[in-house]
């Protein structure tokens, strides 16, 4: 059997609330090569049942339940082992595609160019009712970058652009290390970063995906038990030395976001990575940059929230 275009992959974990809606997005879509790989991680909470429901109508999806509790980062890599298409697509069991062309028009993003190794797309945030909340377009309008300057992009603005994996497609083929399974809230920005050190950045401005922000789902709970603090660390002391870095534009400014985030939100915790950081960056350029800061960082909030009342 000739192996399918796109894999649509969704781990699941007590996800019955939103999942039919996320599965009708994708059997909806106008893209019709694609298997569909569900891996429900021992939920208690009727998934299964559904997800058997939705089964028994299309032949695409193939489901299973994991013999043990695999956690988040374990059951993304459970179903990126069991994927076989050439295009990895990510669907959150919260999340959903917005637009029926979405998985179409992400693969024809690949397949333009070799060289992409990841593609992202505009997206809505929404409530749990649904209701839109943001327009988020980190780049502003279609285009193809290097991956390294997509990486940068990240760095400097202290913050996932790129998007959750609902919001990506991205080559199998450059996955193969898979998913950090140290990490339990960045895991899927230090994989982004995997993917874009190896290729380019396809961005295709139209909001195709939608992610879903509310309070039960698990990177709420990072937050208040502070999981999210030691994954900033972890993935600063990952990415900010490689060699790489040093030879870009905009290298000066990466450490000194970086440096100045750290000390402002994990000062005590962070210690020894901003001395290491300080080292690199050295007392002058901290302080130019410093002085440029405050300077601009009036304008620049007042920027932020015009564009997102913009896009709200």
């Amino acid at each position: 059997m000739t192996p399918p275009k796109v894999s649509v992959l969704i781990p699941v974990y007590n996800g019955r609330r939103f999942l039919a809606e996320c599965l009708y997005s994708i059997l909806a879509q106008d893209f019709s090569d694609m298997e569909i790989l569900i891996a429900d991680d021992g939920s208690t909470d009727g998934s299964p049942e559904l997800i058997q429901r939705y089964a028994e109508k299309d032949q695409r999806i193939r489901w299973w339940r994991n013999p043990v509790n695999l956690g988040l980062a374990g059951n993304f890599n459970c179903c990126l082992r069991a994927a076989q298409g050439d295009y990895i697509k990510y669907v959150l069991q919260d999340d959903l595609l917005l637009s029926p062309s979405t998985i179409r028009q992400m693969a024809q993003a690949l397949d333009a160019d070799p060289a992409v190794t990841l593609v992202g797309s505009g997206s809505h945030v929404i409530d749990d009712q649904g209701n839109r909340r943001e327009i988020r377009n980190s780049f502003r309008r279609s285009c193809v970058m290097d991956g390294k300057a997509a990486i940068l992009h990240c760095l400097i603005n202290n913050g996932n652009r790129i998007g959750e994996p609902s919001v990506v497609m991205f080559r199998r083929t450059a996955a193969a290390r898979g998913y950090d399974e140290r990490y339990r809230q960045l895991i899927d920005l230090d994989f982004w970063f995997h993917l874009l050190e190896q290729g380019r950045f396809a961005f295709v401005a139209e909001s195709l995906c939608a992610f879903r922000q509310h309070p039960q789902q698990q990177s709420a709970a990072n937050r208040q038990s502070g999981a999210h603090v030691q994954d900033e660390l972890m993935l600063a002391r990952h990415w900010l030395f490689r060699p790489w870095l040093d030879g870009m534009a905009g290298h000066r400014r990466v450490l000194f976001n970086q440096l100045y985030n750290l000390r402002k939100h994990h000062r005590a915790q962070a210690g020894p990575l901003t001395e290491d950081l300080m080292t690199v960056l050295t007392l002058k350029w901290f302080v130019l940059y410093w002085i440029e800061h405050k300077i601009s960082s009036p304008f620049k909030n007042l920027t932020r929230w015009l564009r997102k009342k913009n896009n709200a």
